[in-house]
């Protein structure tokens, strides 16, 4: 099993996708499994919000061999089963699509260690791929989906207006204690269990960090297997689901499925220069006084 670890918006949505293009992966959609112990507490804490329809059209795919109206019923059926670990529904799984190895994500699992270390507690062989995304750009993507919900109300809000609507607290602050929570688990991991990537790197040169990938999986690593990596369209949660289990992953990528999300081809040195600039003005602009010192040590550090 596989388990990416990044915090929200950092294209897990799409490198889970891509990965599970591999003909010994299976890429899952967000599934929230790790923030909770048992069922009965996903259940409870998700219910009623879209965050229980990644983990429906997963079981209704999986289990019920398609995603419709009355397998995503059947699914919640199976998954409303009394006394279940959250574990035993991933190891459940992870046993139908034996022998391809099992990719998941959930960003908000890394909010919390303890979700975390639950993963390493349940699964001992798992792997962990850290992915990272510059924290400009985390934060970049994180204001302009929310500056689209509150330009109902302002149609002409600016970023910065935007960064100083998220409850008094900087929006860089999430990058910060996602990456320091990854970082302190996995110290806790075996070095040969975990693999560190940059998104921006990875979606460049995808043929390169693929390959890498694969390799340090021991999967198949010759040109077939790349070239499915970079058909993320194909998998089966590269859409919108049905009516009554839409999401599974940030709305872009359900939308377009395109690996053309990824940066343009800049050269890397003119592309981190000028991130770098608009990283500084923003951080002068909206940010909370110094928090620019403390986020750009861990980025360095990344």
């Amino acid at each position: 099993m596989l388990i990416i670890l990044a915090p929200p918006r950092c294209y897990t949505t799409l490198v889970c996708a891509m990965l599970g293009q591999h003909p010994q992966m299976y890429g899952l959609p967000e599934t929230h499994l790790w923030t909770s112990q048992t069922m009965e507490e996903w259940w409870m804490s998700h219910q009623g919000t879209d965050r229980t329809d990644g983990l429906s059209r997963a079981v209704a795919q999986i289990v019920f061999k398609g995603q419709t109206e009355r397998t995503v019923r059947l699914a919640h059926q199976w998954l409303r089963r009394p006394h279940r670990s959250t574990g035993d529904v991933l190891r459940a799984l992870a046993n139908e699509v034996s022998p391809r190895v099992l990719v998941e994500k959930t960003p908000q699992a890394t909010e919390r260690i303890e979700h975390m270390q639950r993963i390493a507690d349940q699964f001992p062989q798992v792997r962990f791929l850290h992915l990272l995304r510059h924290p400009f750009g985390q934060v970049l993507s994180r204001i302009e989906r929310r500056r689209k919900n509150l330009r109902k109300a302002s149609s002409a809000m600016d970023l910065v207006e935007a960064a100083q609507k998220f409850g008094g607290a900087d929006p860089q602050m999430l990058w910060h204690r996602c990456n320091s929570n990854i970082v302190t688990f996995l110290d806790t991991v075996k070095s040969e269990h975990q693999m560190r990537v940059r998104g921006e790197d990875l979606l460049a040169d995808p043929d390169r960090h693929l390959r890498q990938i694969a390799r340090w999986l021991d999967l198949r690593s010759d040109s077939e297997a790349i070239d499915s990596m970079q058909h993320p369209e194909r998998s089966p949660f590269a859409c919108f689901g049905p009516p009554n289990a839409r999401m599974g992953g940030g709305r872009e990528f359900l939308s377009t499925a395109d690996i053309s999300l990824r940066p343009a081809p800049a050269a890397k040195s003119r592309r981190s220069s000028a991130m770098a600039d608009r990283w500084s003005r923003f951080c002068a602009q909206a940010s909370a006084p110094g928090a620019a010192s403390w986020l750009r040590l861990m980025a360095e550090r990344l």
